[in-house]
């Protein structure tokens, strides 16, 4: 009987950790109430229903926090911001801005510590990296947290 509640405990735990990459904390979802009220997640090329690539979840600053990458639109206005967790709050900064219907055709991918982006990226990446995509294109980039800012390639 114990190993069946270890077994329990373990798949809660493990189903726990995939809910939160597809939500987003309370404290990021009123920040974004808040500054972008009427704000929706921004839809995906590809997106099945059990999916939700509109949020990435990674540690883009390297503090061993979790932090965020949303896409999102709001009226005519398309964004991805990421989102570095700050303790008690988040520090927000621009990725893209574009219009919805552009937001609405592009793609968020995730890059671990330890990927190369790709041949012309000489280095490993040193932190978790959002990266961005126009639909069935490779045209794009990768967004790396360096110095205090974002620096896309």
């Amino acid at each position: 009987m114990d190993k069946y509640w270890l077994l329990l405990f373990f798949l809660s735990g493990l189903m726990s950790q995939v809910c939160l990459t597809q939500t987003l904390p309370r404290s990021l979802k009123a920040y974004l109430d808040r500054n972008y009220r009427g704000w929706e997640l921004a839809g995906e090329c590809y997106e099945k229903p059990d999916e939700n690539k509109r949020i990435l979840v990674g540690d883009f600053d390297g503090n061993g926090k979790r932090d965020y990458a949303v896409k999102f639109v709001r009226g005519s206005k398309g964004f991805m911001m990421a989102f570095l967790s700050k303790g008690v709050g988040w520090k927000p900064f621009f990725l893209h801005i574009y219009d919805a219907e552009d937001a609405k055709f592009s793609d968020l991918l995730l890059f671990d510590k330890g990927e190369k982006y790709d041949a012309s990226y000489p280095w490993k990446l040193k932190t978790d990296a959002p990266a961005d995509f126009r639909c069935e294109s490779d045209v794009g980039g990768i967004h790396v947290y360096r110095k205090g800012k974002f620096i896309g390639y």
